[in-house]
């Protein structure tokens, strides 16, 4: 799905949700194969269907969505390999995935910003917390190459 917020924005986010999320009818087999294979669609629709240019193109990854959004970010190597800058955000009291992974990505990041513990957030109203949006903000208009 493919949402014009504002027209004259400088950036696109390309939004990988996760299991628990639903954007419409869903159809074909959940794996691994898949989530790649969909991602990869939707950055061919974004370069050829709407013309964005890769580097205005933010990747996005909430929950299991952070599997392709990696894997696009890193061509199949994993998040070490990521090369452009990375905002890792993670609720401390998140009880799906656990604290631990979200501080083990991070600290492999070669490109990563300072990142975000939302105390007390879970894994599916970390959106709610204010400082959640605030660093979004910044990391867009201060910490992207374009910004």
């Amino acid at each position: 799905m493919f949402v014009r917020c504002a027209p004259s924005s400088g950036y696109t986010q390309l939004f990988s949700h996760g299991k628990a999320v639903d954007l419409g009818q869903t159809s074909g087999k959940p794996s691994e194969k898949n989530l790649y294979a969909d991602i990869n669609a939707a950055w061919q629709a974004l370069r050829t269907r709407y013309g964005v240019s890769p580097e205005n193109i933010i990747l996005y990854g909430q929950s299991i969505g952070t599997v392709p959004t990696v894997h696009l970010a890193s061509s199949i190597d994993k998040i070490s390999k990521v090369t452009s800058p990375v905002l890792v955000i993670h609720g401390t009291k998140d009880e799906v995935i656990d604290f631990s992974h979200g501080l083990a990505m991070y600290e492999r990041c070669s490109r990563a910003v300072e990142p975000l513990w939302v105390k007390g957030a879970g894994h599916n109203d970390i959106e709610l917390y204010a400082q959640y949006l605030e660093r979004l903000k910044q990391f867009i208009s201060h910490e992207l190459p374009n910004s």
